[in-house]
């Protein structure tokens, strides 16, 4: 796709993708199986515009993942995954892309929680947890970010303390993603009345459903609710409910980021080169209509973003690699989270100004533009992820 000239006809696949890789080839049996599951599976329905129908698709999908095996592809057999490599998963979401998968709806367990559980939960929680996080049974949200405490998570304020066999919460939390629709929250609080800054936190597990929670939505500036302000008022969490040791919740706060940071770019850089496919595909359908300067403005645009793509597709697959062979993708995570947050915006823009220049109807390209402007903040803002790869990766004074 180094033009938007119609005679460019690649199968989607290489073009999108680019060029193959020794790695995560085209031709492999894995994505070859998984492809072929698709075809069969996939729902036939167009997604819908309705947020509640949205979230609805995405749960049917995530149980159809499921019953097919598909959903948890790097956790262990005895929690209901397939123990696959971190090379197979970056192909599979690959195969997502091309085929233009829904998302799962349980992605703050799947992705955050899961994992972390695995490395720092108890059995028990380990049992009564990760096989209905894949199942979307019991659906998670992320209770990190305050009012006054965003960027800075150190600075929290929600206190928990202990009252018998429960951990009582009272604070609020803010930008939480599907919280009125999850089962259960995450919740970073500081369990040492005395304590500060990093010290004397605690990871805990919340029931939402309970009368010391309340969530109110918050409508974003695309239309959508996806967000959430969630206050806690002598809300219980069973004494056992907590993930790592209580105290330690900083040190469980740091290894989930770990799975946090180092995901987005796995799932979505194959995502937003079908946007750009689909984006040259409706200006060669529009004719005429679309005027020479911007077609040639389109064209540059869209050369510049897919060789963006592709170069967080080679950091995706160094990355893989790395953990394929049982290296830490730790702080490494903030690059791949820099440079996907920030293409994300740019691709949402080329999109919607493709979509005006071919006079097609603008309601999703607008929707879409707008709900992208968050995607530099998730996961901490840009700056947050310069400071982390300047202090951390590049050992820069602080």
């Amino acid at each position: 796709m180094t033009t938007l000239d119609p005679a460019v006809r690649l199968p989607l696949d290489r073009l999108v993708l680019g060029p193959d890789h020794p790695a995560v080839p085209f031709a492999h049996p894995f994505r070859a199986e998984f492809a072929e599951w698709l075809v069969r599976n996939l729902p036939t329905e167009t997604e819908p515009h309705d947020e509640d129908a949205r979230f609805a698709r995405r749960r049917a999908w995530q149980a159809t993942m499921n019953a097919g095996g598909w959903a948890g592809l790097a956790w262990p057999h005895e929690y209901g995954g397939r123990a696959e490599g971190p090379l197979a998963q970056l192909m599979a979401y690959e195969e997502l892309a091309l085929h233009r998968a829904p998302e799962p709806a349980n992605t703050p367990g799947m992705i955050l929680l899961g994992p972390t559980l695995m490395l720092l939960g108890t059995e028990e929680l380990k049992q009564r947890f990760l096989p209905r996080i894949l199942t979307g049974e019991d659906l998670f949200c992320q209770g990190f970010s305050e009012p006054d405490s965003g960027s800075d998570l150190a600075s929290l304020r929600t206190r928990a303390r202990r009252a018998g066999d429960d951990w009582v919460l009272d604070g609020q939390k803010i930008w939480t993603t599907f919280a009125d629709r999850a089962g259960y929250c995450f919740v970073l609080a500081r369990s040492e009345p005395s304590s500060q800054r990093h010290r004397g936190l605690t990871l805990l597990i919340c029931p939402m459903d309970q009368p010391g929670v309340t969530v109110r939505p918050i409508r974003q500036i695309s239309g959508d609710s996806e967000f959430a302000e969630v206050f806690f008022d002598g809300a219980r969490c069973p004494a056992g409910w907590t993930v790592g040791e209580p105290g330690q919740g900083w040190a469980a706060a740091m290894t989930l980021f770990q799975f946090e940071r180092g995901d987005p770019g796995y799932t979505d850089h194959a995502r937003l080169l079908v946007e750009l496919t689909d984006a040259r595909d409706l200006v060669h359908a529009a004719d005429d209509a679309v005027s020479h300067a911007a077609r040639a403005d389109l064209g540059r645009r869209a050369t510049d973003l897919w060789r963006r793509c592709q170069e967080l597709r080679a950091l995706n697959i160094r990355l893989a690699l790395v953990a394929e062979t049982g290296g830490q993708i730790a702080e490494a995570g903030s690059v791949t989270n820099l440079v996907w947050g920030e293409l994300a915006k740019d691709v949402a823009d080329l999109v919607g100004d493709a979509v005006e220049a071919a006079g097609a109807e603008p309601t999703a390209s607008v929707h879409h533009r707008l709900a992208s402007r968050a995607k530099s903040i998730y996961s901490g803002t840009t700056e947050i992820q310069r400071t982390v790869i300047a202090e951390r990766l590049l050992g820069l004074p602080r």
